[in-house]
């Protein structure tokens, strides 16, 4: 683990970008061709490649600078994903009744986002996504399916939420939010000149931190 910093990565400068979630699953297979998989852990991690165009002076203060505050891939950054970024189907206004919280402490909550939704889920549960990132001031929280207007408490760099007075043992906390994702670079910046004014540094690769 090493340091964070609790600003995001400017994809509104975006010309094009790709992601996908990978699953760390070991696979062995036998002499005679039959695969034994284990299934490592059940966290998606989800990896990005962004390209970007800018004048000189842009990418110098938008993008190089964070890569330079971050020590290359030492240090953190957070991340929007212009595909999922909402606890309500990845991109809808988020609602209270979204996600089951995970229970940490007394009236302390972790926010967490489930996946793969539709058909019954294996016997292990769906893939969850611990939200470490939350947005401030979009945290919904409900209890028994009651929306909460105070007593509320969300702390934007753990994902945590405590609730006062807390809900006692029984109840059922959800919640909705948006996030960013906590990521660091996994790749070096290149830096091509196509003019006196403007660069292009293609194939920056990201890679999300399952504990940042």
């Amino acid at each position: 683990m090493g340091q964070f910093l609790e600003e995001r990565l400017p994809v509104d400068v975006r010309l094009g970008a790709s992601y996908g979630d990978e699953y760390a699953v070991e696979i062995t297979t036998t002499a005679a061709g039959a695969e034994y998989r284990k299934l490592i852990h059940g966290l998606p991690v989800r990896h990005f490649e962004i390209n970007y165009t800018l004048l000189r002076d842009d990418l110098s203060a938008r993008v190089l600078a964070l890569y330079h505050r971050a020590y290359g891939r030492y240090a953190g950054f957070r991340v929007r994903c212009a595909d999922d970024f909402s606890s309500n189907a990845h991109v809808a206004a988020p609602t209270a009744l979204d996600q089951p919280t995970t229970y940490i402490s007394s009236g302390v909550y972790q926010l967490p986002k489930e996946y793969g939704a539709g058909a019954p889920p294996l016997g292990i549960g769906r893939p969850r996504r611990t939200i470490y990132k939350p947005v401030a001031n979009t945290v919904l929280i409900a209890v028994n399916g009651t929306p909460l207007g105070a007593g509320i408490s969300v702390n934007t760099t753990n994902g945590r939420v405590t609730l006062t007075p807390p809900p006692s043992g029984g109840d059922t906390v959800t919640a909705g939010f948006e996030f960013d994702l906590p990521c660091r670079f996994s790749s070096a910046i290149d830096i091509a000149a196509l003019s006196k004014t403007v660069r292009d540094c293609g194939a920056i690769e990201l890679v999300e931190l399952l504990v940042p």
